[in-house]
């Protein structure tokens, strides 16, 4: 008797055991009842189903959601420590002068050398202070993107952060420059550096290795040495996968192929009121985001109303949004009323979903 009770009570414990981490991850995000109003920073990634992936600061967390059915995942993740400075270089070693006595002073007074010639006395050496070692401290990441194996692809402080599907960290390498965009593309990972001119490659989703690369690469030291304040150059996805790549102030796309890279790239040119668009003019702000829309051939910009005035754009006192379609090569304004700071990081159905200056998110209608 006692051997079946027993017997009973570990079943009933196995039962009442803890659940997976999904399930966990899923339970968790019921109960938490986490708000988007929380979003902050410049990015989020959309999945394919329209979800959103936001990274919240506070529990080092990656949050899914979808407007309509609220929080759907949360991932905890690991992130690498901030990297520490360079050790400051020792100054170089002074030869020693000569160091003036009692009878050094008596001398040139009584022979009258001059005072700039006299042995100077010995200043006195500085103490020397123990600076405090910083308390390491986890780096912020600026992007991230999840491939096809779950695995999330992170920039944190210049390094290329590779985190498996339970958040914990595989590889991490260091990057030559600052990134402004990157997306999964076909058996690829695409990142687009911050320069003057594009400078893009793609890297393997096993290995993290560089398989192509587009643009000079010799500006990326200078970059890294001198970062841009504003991006100029940004980049999307089409539906096959295939790189549209938008440089400076240029209303037209650079057009690659996402296995062939640079070889062959080619150009497309869109048309607003049947004639080809002049170049907006960047000025402080810089070019804005500029993301695919899924299933269908059309790519959305974001510009400022006084970047793109002599670009055959109506007036408006908010942010415009380009739709640039991709078939028919027709460019198409849309005004909203978002002022500038909103930054665009998905598109719905009907809307256009952009992260708040001061958080939170905002919603303008699309077509």
């Amino acid at each position: 008797m006692k051997l079946r009770l027993l017997t009973l009570l570990l079943a009933t414990m196995a039962l009442c055991g803890p659940t997976p981490l999904r399930g966990q991850a899923r339970a968790q995000a019921r109960t938490e009842g986490w708000d988007p109003a929380r979003a902050t920073g410049g990015w989020a990634y959309q999945e394919v189903d329209g979800s959103l992936v936001f990274f919240d600061p506070a529990t080092r967390s990656l949050r899914a959601w979808m407007k309509g059915t609220g929080l759907l995942s949360t991932l905890q993740i690991v992130l690498p420590e901030v990297r520490k400075p360079a050790p400051a270089s020792k100054p170089a070693a002074v030869a020693p002068s000569r160091v003036a006595t009692d009878y050094d002073a008596a001398g040139a007074l009584l022979y009258g050398i001059p005072r700039h010639q006299r042995p100077q006395p010995a200043a006195p050496r500085p103490a020397l202070q123990q600076v405090p070692e910083a308390a390491a401290c986890d780096a912020v990441p600026e992007r991230w993107v999840i491939d096809s194996y779950s695995r999330i692809w992170m920039i944190c402080d210049g390094r290329l952060v590779i985190l498996n599907k339970d958040g914990q960290i595989e590889t991490a390498s260091a990057l030559p420059a600052p990134v402004e965009d990157m997306a999964v593309g076909r058996e690829g990972i695409l990142i687009l550096y911050r320069t003057l001119k594009p400078c893009l490659e793609k890297r393997d989703l096993r290995t993290g290795s560089v398989l192509w690369s587009y643009g000079d690469r010799s500006q990326l030291k200078d970059t890294a040495a001198q970062p841009l304040l504003v991006p100029l150059n940004r980049m999307a996805l089409g539906t096959d996968g295939t790189v549209y790549l938008a440089e400076g102030a240029s209303l037209a796309f650079t057009v690659l192929d996402p296995v062939k890279g640079p070889k062959d790239p080619g150009q497309t040119f869109f048309t607003c009121h049947d004639a080809l668009p002049g170049r907006a003019a960047l000025g402080r702000v810089g070019r804005g985001p500029m993301l695919s829309w899924a299933g269908k051939d059309v790519i959305f910009c974001v510009f400022a109303p006084s970047q793109v005035k002599a670009c055959g754009a109506p007036e408006s006192t908010g942010l415009m949004l380009a739709r640039f379609d991709l078939l028919s090569g027709a460019l198409e304004w849309i005004p909203t009323p978002l002022a500038e700071g909103h930054q665009l990081v998905g598109l719905l159905d009907r809307e256009a979903v952009f992260l708040a200056p001061g958080g939170g998110l905002a919603y303008t209608p699309i077509r």
